[in-house]
């Protein structure tokens, strides 16, 4: 079980914010720094303050069921898997005339 760290992290623009920071191993198992800004310092002045903010985010790094290992996959596949779930009949969150110009680019 890891619990990574926390820490305040002073941006440009902003003011401070708490960061969360673990690693992970990436798709070759090589591990990866992996970050992510919980907050800025004026919400959570207290360190436990932010640490229980992240507490549901920490259960699931370390629960090792959710972890999915992935495979590298081809051009035309990722093509595929896009024509399957976004460019179908009855999805409209995409107009078909976008859908129409998204298979001319795959096409090409």
């Amino acid at each position: 079980m890891q619990y990574g760290s926390l820490i305040c992290t002073e941006r440009r623009r902003g003011g401070p914010v708490w960061e969360y920071r673990w690693r992970e191993p990436g798709p070759d198992g090589v591990r990866r720094h992996r970050r992510i800004v919980v907050g800025p310092f004026s919400q959570f002045e207290k360190r436990e303050d932010a640490r229980r903010a992240i507490s549901a985010l920490q259960h699931d790094i370390n629960h090792a069921g959710k972890r999915q290992v992935s495979t590298a996959i081809t051009v035309r596949e990722l093509f595929d898997h896009y024509r399957q779930r976004e460019l179908r009949v009855d999805n409209t969150s995409k107009t078909s005339s976008t859908k129409h110009a998204y298979e001319g680019y795959i096409a090409k």
